[in-house]
């Protein structure tokens, strides 16, 4: 009995492997040129990172500590209930601009002090983080730029 509990708590701890396609799939998300859909994204993260390691403000976190369009992300969250995914990063506001610009060749106009949108939707924030001063999210299935 007892190395059941042992092989149990073992294989309940086995780190995820990141899938090589992370980056894309996450990374055109957050950048609102693909579909989001909290299910899918969800279900994605749960098979690849397991459980959220918390759930706030409507969404489920997972921490992730990857590069995410040239830049370390910290946590990947997508809406519980709600069409949403966004990531925190360690970058501030301006670099993050300019890793995702150098990754995707997006841009990010700024719409007020401390918001800035792609043309296909996606934001950027200053957050207000000391480890994480950027946060990025695309809300619902993209649209169509004019």
């Amino acid at each position: 009995m007892k190395k059941l509990i042992l092989l149990l708590l073992l294989v309940s701890d086995i780190a995820f492997a990141v899938p090589s396609h992370f980056s894309i799939v996450i990374g055109s998300a957050l950048v609102c040129t693909d579909q989001v859909t909290a299910e899918y994204f969800n279900d994605y993260m749960a098979t690849y990172f397991g459980k959220p390691a918390f759930t706030e403000g409507g969404a489920n976190w997972w921490k992730v500590d990857q590069k995410l369009l040239n830049a370390d992300a910290q946590y990947i969250f997508v809406g519980e209930s709600r069409d949403f995914i966004g990531a925190t990063f360690k970058d501030d506001p301006e670099q993050l601009i300019i890793k995702v610009r150098g990754y995707t060749g997006m841009n990010y106009k700024p719409v007020g002090i401390e918001k800035w949108v792609t043309p296909s939707g996606g934001v950027l924030i200053r957050y207000y983080d000391k480890t994480t001063p950027s946060k990025m999210y695309c809300i619902g299935t993209p649209h169509t730029p004019n």
